[in-house]
């Protein structure tokens, strides 16, 4: 497996991921190629975007996507999306991908990493076993 940039090339394929990730519990959603393409090509656009992909054998097995944003005199990397292949989680993808990230953006100067998720699922635990923890003083509000 190799971990390299995301490219715009890429952006089909991995809106095909994307959906038959996001179609699947815990999630449940209804995407359509064409929405996670816009998606996926709106994460791209941004100034600031540090997007990775997981390749094995010529095929996408993973990606991630987010952007650098400055805030209060310091950089923070907001992770928007983070996607594996059903067939490839636990075997140590999503590890490589944010693990590959977080040497990068410590060369870009970038001094934390944010993302949102949901509360006692299997992305938290996830995160959790990465050494993410739930910020006690922000709260999400809908």
């Amino acid at each position: 497996m190799e971990i390299e940039n995301l490219e715009n090339d890429d952006l089909i394929e991995c809106s095909r991921l994307y959906v038959s990730i996001f179609k699947e519990a815990p999630w449940n959603e209804e995407w359509s190629i064409e929405d996670a393409f816009e998606r996926l090509s709106a994460f791209q656009s941004c100034p600031n975007t540090v997007s990775l992909k997981a390749v094995h054998d010529g095929e996408i097995i993973g990606f991630l996507a987010g952007e650098i944003q400055r805030w209060n005199g310091a950089h923070f990397y907001y992770l928007k999306e983070i996607c594996v292949s059903r067939k490839d989680q636990r075997k140590g993808v999503g590890s490589a991908l944010t693990g590959n990230l977080t040497m990068s953006l410590k060369i870009l100067g970038v001094s934390k990493i944010y993302l949102i998720t949901q509360r006692d699922s299997v992305p938290s635990s996830f995160y959790s076993s990465l050494g993410y923890t739930e910020n006690s003083s922000i709260m999400i509000m809908g």
